[in-house]
Formats: C-alpha cells, sequence, structure tokens
C-alpha cells in the first residue's frame, strides 16, 4: 500500500472511530436502556466463542433477561462489513443494561459508553504469558480498553499484570475465575470429548492423542504459522502408538497440508473447538500459547517446541523468564520433542501441578456461577 493510499485509510479510521461512531451511539442513547438487555460482543469472531459460552447458556435461561449477541468479526470479514456491523452494533450497545466483551476494541474504546450500562471483560486468555495491552512491547497509538465494571482473571497472581495491562483500578481485576474452564471439572463432559475426538477421526483405542496447538507469528492481522512440526521425523521417531491432532490458531487463514502418506498418524483438527481437543488429549505440544493454563487443570504432560524462543521474545516479550515458567520441556527439535515424549520425568508433572496452583486457583468449575452472584448484588 502506497504512503498516500495508508494515509487516507488511516484519516478514514479515524473519522469512523471519533466520528461517525460515537456520533451514531449518542442518536441511541437518546432511548432509554433496555432493563434486563443483555449483549454478548464478539469482536474478533463470526460465532459465539467459548469464552462467552457457559455465562450465555446461563442468561438465556433465566427470563428476566433479553440476550443478544453481536458478531464484529474484525479478524473474518472485510473492513466494509466490519464497519457496518460495527454501526449495527451501536444501537444494542446504547440498549444494553449488561455488555460482555473478551478482547480489546479501539471501537468500543472510541465511545462514550453511558454510566447505565455495566462493561464485563472476560478476557480470552487465563493466566499470563505474552506481554499484552499497556505492557505490550509495541507502543499503543490509541485507547483499546474501556473503564470496566469488572475484569474476570485466573487466579490473584496475575491480579496487577491484567491491570497494569488494561489501564484498570486493580480493585477491578477479580481472581474469581475464567467461566469457559468450568467445563474441564465436568468427568463426563471431558469424557465425552474423547469420546467425540475418537470418533470424528477415527483414531483406534489404544492411541495416544498428541494435540499440537502453536500461536501464530507476526500480528492478528496478517497472522502466520510458524515453523511446523515435521510429520515424517515425528512419525519415524515416535512411532505408530501417537496420533497427533494438529490445531491451527484461529487467525492464521493458511492450512496446513499434511502428506497423505502421514494421514493415519497426523490429522487437521483446526476445524474443532480447542477446549474438546483439550479434553481429549493425552498430552499437549505447543510453543508460546496461554492454552497451556487451561490444559494445567487437567494435570497432563505439557511439551514445548520452542525453535525461535530468542526471536520471539524479541517481538513479544514474557512476562516470566521461559526456562523457569514453563511446565515441561522445551525442544528446539522434532529429535528433541520425541526423546522428551518417550521418556517422560515424574517431575515434569509436578511442574505442572505447581504452575496449576499459581496461575489457575480461582478456576474451580464453578467460576461461572461466581459471575453471575457479582453481578446480582449489583
Amino acid at each position: 500500500m502506497s504512503g498516500v493510499k495508508k494515509g487516507l485509510k488511516n484519516i478514514g479510521k479515524a473519522l469512523l472511530l471519533h466520528g461517525l461512531f460515537p456520533a451514531v451511539y449518542r442518536l441511541h442513547c437518546i432511548r432509554p436502556v433496555k432493563r434486563g438487555q443483555v449483549l454478548f460482543l464478539e469482536i474478533r469472531y463470526a460465532e459465539l466463542s467459548n469464552n462467552f459460552t457457559l455465562l450465555y447458556e446461563e442468561f438465556c435461561k433465566k427470563e428476566a433477561f433479553r440476550v443478544k449477541v453481536s458478531f464484529l468479526g474484525n479478524s473474518v470479514f472485510s473492513f466494509r462489513e466490519y464497519t457496518v456491523r460495527c454501526l449495527k452494533m451501536l444501537g444494542l450497545l446504547a440498549g444494553s443494561e449488561i455488555v460482555f466483551v473478551n478482547e480489546s476494541s479501539n471501537v468500543l474504546a472510541a465511545l462514550p459508553v453511558r454510566g447505565q450500562t455495566k462493561l464485563v471483560q472476560t478476557w480470552h486468555g487465563c493466566g499470563a504469558f505474552k506481554r499484552f495491552g499497556y505492557d505490550g512491547v509495541t507502543r499503543l497509538k490509541e485507547r483499546y480498553y474501556n473503564d470496566y465494571l469488572f475484569t474476570t482473571v485466573s487466579s490473584e497472581e496475575v491480579v496487577d499484570i491484567y491491570a497494569r495491562s488494561m489501564g484498570q483500578d486493580r480493585s477491578r481485576v477479580l481472581p474469581i475465575g475464567v467461566s469457559r474452564t468450568d467445563v474441564f471439572f465436568d468427568r463426563q463432559h471431558v469424557a465425552g470429548c474423547r469420546r467425540r475426538i475418537e470418533e470424528r477421526f477415527g483414531i483406534g483405542s489404544g492411541k495416544k492423542i498428541m494435540l499440537y496447538a502453536p500461536t501464530f507469528r507476526g500480528n492478528v492481522g496478517n497472522a502466520v504459522s510458524p515453523r511446523l512440526l515435521n510429520p515424517d521425523v515425528l512419525y519415524g521417531l515416535l512411532g505408530e502408538e501417537y496420533v497427533v491432532l494438529y490445531k491451527g490458531h484461529p487467525a492464521v487463514r493458511t492450512k496446513w497440508e499434511i502428506p497423505e502418506r502421514c494421514s493415519s498418524c497426523y490429522q487437521d483438527a483446526s476445524g474443532e473447538r480447542i477446549e474438546e481437543l483439550l479434553c481429549a488429549a493425552d498430552l499437549c505440544v505447543t510453543d508460546y500459547s496461554s492454552l497451556i493454563f487451561e490444559f494445567a487443570l487437567l494435570e497432563r504432560p505439557m511439551y514445548f517446541y520452542a525453535y525461535d524462543y530468542e526471536a520471539y521474545s524479541r517481538e513479544r516479550g514474557f512476562y516470566y523468564p521461559l526456562d523457569t515458567f514453563l511446565p515441561g520441556p522445551v525442544c528446539r527439535t522434532e529429535e528433541e520433542l520425541a526423546q522428551s515424549v518417550l521418556h517422560p520425568q515424574p517431575a515434569d508433572l509436578d511442574r505442572v501441578r505447581v504452575f496449576r496452583e499459581k496461575f489457575m486457583s480461582a478456576c474451580d468449575g464453578h467460576a461461572t456461577e461466581r459471575i453471575m452472584e457479582r453481578l446480582a448484588k449489583l
């Protein structure tokens, strides 16, 4: 994009954020807030995410509430479609008593949200791993966070990090658990996920499921996959006892082509919900993904394929030193990874348990209940 076109696009974006959107929102605010209207605002995707599912279901059960959902889909739709969806959302926002978000949003942050509307942030990640928000390596050039009624987090350990990263008062960052983690405490749900994944991918009895779920490189707007595990190398080392399910990050749009010769032991599970894959997996391989916090609740082995540790550290930055933070072996090659998997150490699971207690202590299967109770007291 030329400098002129980029400049014009930035001007247009500024006019939307600081002109059109606030003006339209104020017009909608002429009408009073609709008592009992609850809005779930999906900023990134075009479907209800696991961050909202349990809360959405709880509100739908109660006759006192009128539940709405708005899908902005800034990582899915064109800029034109996203703009149209933002304009449609403004009326719902102005009329809602409670609004749930799970992302930062420059659109939402640019609006003069009325005092009768309670904004609740249920962030899309547990714990604290990669630097984000105002703590990020890249300086934010505009406001991306509102003044939330409260933000839910997974433990006392991360309260200060979230308060600082989102520019919130510490008293409004509540270690009362993360709603979506409640499913990991439902044994029937966990067992059901295993059965469904085995049936979906034709995994025979006695096979071990290795979930490979790396995060992306770059930023959300132009996310790309990392260097992926080599199927031929890993298959040759691990043999037929393991089946690898690859879950690509939702922000990555390019598909991983798995060689046909490896299809019996490698399959692309990118279309599956991550919480089901976590419940089904015997072990998890990732790099710098925050899904390690949820997987720790299951107290199963984790391994880290971190071939670009130094480069990623410089680009993104972490809250904790990786060599003491990660609850499992850190591997630079497929050979190292295979040897770690084939020869697990008892101390590795001990590290997972310590990690869970430190970063997930507020997640006990009742987080959704506590969030509902907190709102009921207001």
